[in-house]
């Protein structure tokens, strides 16, 4: 029998504890992200995501506890860790008389094996845009710049600062599309967001912040059942159904009844509603108007905090 692929941790916090003054940003923060994956740490602002992210940079020093990257400390050995770093910040600003090609040959010069420019460009759809200067730009354009800069090094761990904040649903919907092909393609990532929505589609591993400390780690749908958040089936009936029989589906937590009308909580909804579809096969009525609520990070959150995410 072949043996496990064992994981390489790209990224191995432990214990991190950083202060400013009287405020404790980050308090006792451990995790490790292996290679290959998407991890991102979640939290409402102020939870102490971006202090996380500035000491593995080696942007800041932490108070106590280690951090390393890619076996590196960000600190000490800060140029080689910066050459296997891809970084996209919350807010980045680049020369505001250069046009985009003039920037991107700029980065460039700065890495002795650049990508070649006409990939990147191509890759990015930045053809159009390179006689246009940053700032003329739109939300969605400005961050598929700094992607395509970030990236220009053949980096082999990427940082992404709140990717999608601020921009527009289908903007958003367009970045996840380019990060998610980035990690197709081996890219390890790290991202910070308050994004529910954002980190249950892009992330393979969560760490939920709140006020500095890490209240859970994990796959976002195993923290989401582990946690006990029930989701909701839904559903009308044309004829009557006897309660007790839905209560039998694998997975159900109750089921309640009003009239025609059935709701039903579950913890493990996919596997509910397989079963539940199946079992109308023999039913000799109908049901319409079916809906699946899926429990969410959002209510683990609330869960685990007492508060939702602000």
């Amino acid at each position: 029998m072949p043996r496990k692929r064992k994981s390489i941790k790209i990224i191995d916090v432990k214990n991190l504890t950083k202060s400013y003054g009287k405020i404790d940003a980050v308090k006792g923060v451990s995790f490790q992200v292996a290679e290959g994956e998407i991890f991102g740490l979640l939290g409402p602002n102020g939870a102490g995501k971006t202090t996380i992210l500035e000491i593995l940079e080696g942007l800041q020093t932490q108070d106590r506890g280690t951090a390393l990257v890619l076996g590196l400390n960000p600190l000490t050995q800060a140029s080689l860790v910066r050459q296997k770093l891809g970084i996209v910040f919350q807010q980045t600003r680049f020369f505001p008389d250069l046009s985009l090609l003039e920037l991107l040959e700029l980065f460039a010069s700065f890495y002795e094996n650049p990508a070649p420019l006409e990939q990147v460009v191509e890759r990015f759809e930045l053809k159009n845009l390179l006689p246009r200067q940053f700032s003329e730009l739109s939300g969605g354009q400005r961050q598929r710049f700094i992607l395509a800069t970030s990236l220009l090094h053949h980096p082999s761990l990427l940082f992404l600062d709140e990717p999608t904040s601020g921009l527009d649903p289908a903007v958003r919907q367009k970045t996840w599309e380019l990060i998610s092909s980035l990690k197709q393609e081996g890219l390890t990532i790290l991202l910070t967001t308050h994004y529910m929505e954002e980190a249950e589609i892009l992330c393979d591993r969560v760490g939920i912040l709140d006020y500095g400390k890490l209240v859970a780690c994990g796959n976002p749908i195993k923290l989401i059942n582990s946690c006990g958040v029930k989701s909701t089936i839904s559903f009308m009936s044309s004829k009557p159904i006897n309660v007790a029989k839905l209560e039998q589906l694998q997975g159900m937590q109750m089921v309640r009844r009003d009239r025609y009308s059935y709701s039903m909580e579950t913890e493990i909804p996919e596997d509910s509603l397989r079963e539940l579809l199946e079992w109308e096969k023999n039913f000799p009525g109908k049901i319409f108007n079916l809906q699946v609520k899926q429990a969410t990070l959002e209510e683990v959150f609330l869960k685990l905090t007492g508060h939702i995410l602000e």
